[in-house]
């Protein structure tokens, strides 16, 4: 849940919240880095005495602003168009809770296991009869749900609209009545997390929370076969009361976290900054473009050893170098005259030279844009998740199949 001070989301507590996160501070980052550009500029014109009364267009620069707003917007809308396609892809789930909204209360049914009379309400545990836990935000009944399992949510309502959302799984479903929407359901830890009804739904739309309780598989197993009190009872806690410690605390923490993300968003402005900056464009040149670069080469050693003839005999350099350009200018001349299908040749095989060089160099800068935003997480999360998954899919199907065989 949200703290004080607190600067960005809330932290993942699932494989979705983590990505919606990482692309969060990405597209900080770009604002960020476009908001200090323009302000950068903004004041270096206001500052200046000079105006440039003549300066009617320039080609370069309307390219420039074209091109790359659309390469930002490239960068914006990749990983969104992926994030967007995976919270509503839902395969293969191990179970479904049906979540009813009401005016105003929730509903859930495990029918899945246990048939479709197992079901209960969420209420709002009032101020005058909580002893513990947080104000308007504690339920009586709390969703329970595993861990590491995937899980798929039917989201309804039997009234009015409403909004079935935990802000740190990246979970929101509106529940229409006459309509089923899905979510996924797997949370990377157990806890207990907190959300709200997110649409509005008439007087009492602020005192409906949810509240999501995360368990491990033992006890979920247990829980979804035996009695629902006996099982939970003493697991995981409820949270303590806040103390004027534990406010210290948190202020403190919050204090830490905000610096930690805006170091955190200095490194990754630098870091992106070179990466797109030195190591695209230098990629592109040693991939690409060995041939050129020995020709820069070549033609500087050329051009320092005319500059050193010129500090010693500076009519003979000069004469040299006319002389070198006309020969070269009379040589194009006369290949057009005596080959003009060689030179049309030449030509065009110069301007495809231009031509595949920018696709390649666009194609790398593509190339590093989607290595760079396939995914918000790394590696070793995703085969952690992938493993977990696979393991708790396993005991879950062990131990319910071992229950009923023995009942």
């Amino acid at each position: 849940m949200s703290i004080w001070s607190q600067l960005g989301l809330q932290e993942g507590t699932s494989v979705l919240g983590v990505e919606v996160h990482g692309l969060y501070d990405y597209s900080m980052f770009i604002i960020v880095l476009v908001f200090s550009f323009v302000v950068y500029f903004l004041l270096k014109i206001l500052c200046q005495k000079l105006t440039s009364r003549v300066y009617l267009d320039s080609q370069w620069l309307e390219v420039l602003w074209t091109v790359m707003p659309f390469w930002l917007l490239l960068a914006l809308g990749l990983p969104s168009i992926k994030l967007l396609y995976l919270m509503d892809e839902v395969s293969l789930p191990e179970a479904s809770i049906k979540v009813v909204g009401h005016q105003w209360y929730w509903s859930y049914e495990y029918s899945d296991v246990r048939g479709s009379s197992y079901s209960y309400d969420s209420y709002m545990v009032p101020d005058s009869a909580m002893e513990e836990g947080y104000r308007l935000l504690e339920v009586d009944n709390r969703c329970v749900v595993p861990t590491l399992l995937t899980i798929r949510g039917l989201i309804t309502s039997d009234d009015v609209i409403h909004s079935w959302a935990i802000p740190s799984s990246a979970i929101k479903a509106d529940g229409v009545p006459g309509r089923i929407n899905q979510v996924r359901l797997c949370f990377l830890r157990s806890g207990v997390f907190y959300g709200q009804c997110s649409e509005l739904c008439g007087v009492n739309h602020s005192f409906m929370p949810i509240c999501v309780e995360s368990v491990s598989v033992e006890v979920y197993s247990s829980w979804i076969v035996d009695s629902h009190n006996d099982v939970l009872k003493g697991v995981g806690g409820r949270p303590e009361s806040w103390t004027w410690w534990g406010l210290l605390v948190a202020a403190v923490k919050g204090v830490g976290k905000g610096l930690y993300w805006f170091g955190w968003m200095y490194g990754m402005f630098l870091y992106y900054l070179f990466y797109y900056s030195f190591y695209v464009p230098g990629k592109f040149i040693v991939v690409s473009s060995l041939g050129f670069v020995q020709w820069v080469i070549w033609s500087s050693v050329a051009v320092v050893d005319w500059l050193v003839w010129f500090s010693d005999s500076p009519m003979e350099a000069v004469w040299y170098a006319v002389c070198a350009f006309a020969g070269h200018a009379w040589g194009v001349v006369v290949l057009f005259v005596t080959s003009p299908v060689v030179a049309v040749g030449r030509v065009i095989k110069g301007l495809c030279g231009v031509v595949v060089s920018f696709v390649c160099f666009s194609y790398y800068v593509v190339e590093a844009v989607l290595s760079s935003l396939s995914s918000f997480t790394g590696d070793s999360f995703q085969e952690f998740v992938v493993d977990n998954v696979r393991w708790n899919t396993k005991k879950f199907l062990w131990i319910l199949s071992n229950r009923y065989k023995g009942g």
